[in-house]
Formats: C-alpha cells, structure tokens, sequence
C-alpha cells in the first residue's frame, strides 16, 4: 500500500506581472511543477482595484526542505524588498512523493 510521505508546499503571491520571473527562478531551482491562480484579496498594500494596476497571482508548488530554502533564498534577494511579493511554506503529505522531488 502507499503512504503518504512529507514534503513542503511552497506559496508565493505576486504581481502578475512578475510571473514568468518566478516560474523561470522556480525551474532554475530544481521544481518539476507548479500552479498558478488568479487571486484578490487585500492586505498591507491593499487591494487593488484597476486591471492597469495588475491583479495578484498565487504560485504553489511542492518541494523538498533544500528546494525551499533554495527558493526562499531566491525571493529574499530579489523581490521581497522591491516588490509586495508574499511567501510561506507549509508541510503537506503526498502519494508518490518521487514526482515532486
């Protein structure tokens, strides 16, 4: 039977705008796959409210503990302090973990 084994589930939420950045950072890293998901909400920077402005997009994908602290890495020196780019991780199970690590 197959167990369920732990890994990392890594989100970022970011300009849309800075989509093909992140998915470029995120391949160079090691990650075989990811999703991507159109969001609103409102928080520090508030909510925006003109498409001119840019709409939010959330990007989730699994990965081992090094994969992640490769990636957090990544986003600390580049975009944290230049633009509202969020990010946590949180441990999640998975069957087959071998297809995200």
């Amino acid at each position: 039977m197959t167990q369920l084994v732990p890994i990392k589930m890594i989100t970022i939420i970011a300009l849309d705008s800075l989509q093909n950045r992140l998915v470029a950072d995120l391949k160079n890293c090691g990650i075989k796959g990811y999703t991507i998901v159109e969001v609103e909400g409102e928080g520090l920077y508030e909510q925006h409210f003109t498409d001119w402005e840019g709409r939010n997009i959330r990007i989730e994908t699994l990965a081992s503990d090094e994969k992640v602290l490769s990636i957090m890495k990544i986003l600390s020196e580049n975009y944290f302090e230049k633009y509202g780019v969020i990010a946590f991780v949180t441990n999640v199970e998975v069957f087959r973990k071998e297809r995200f690590d």
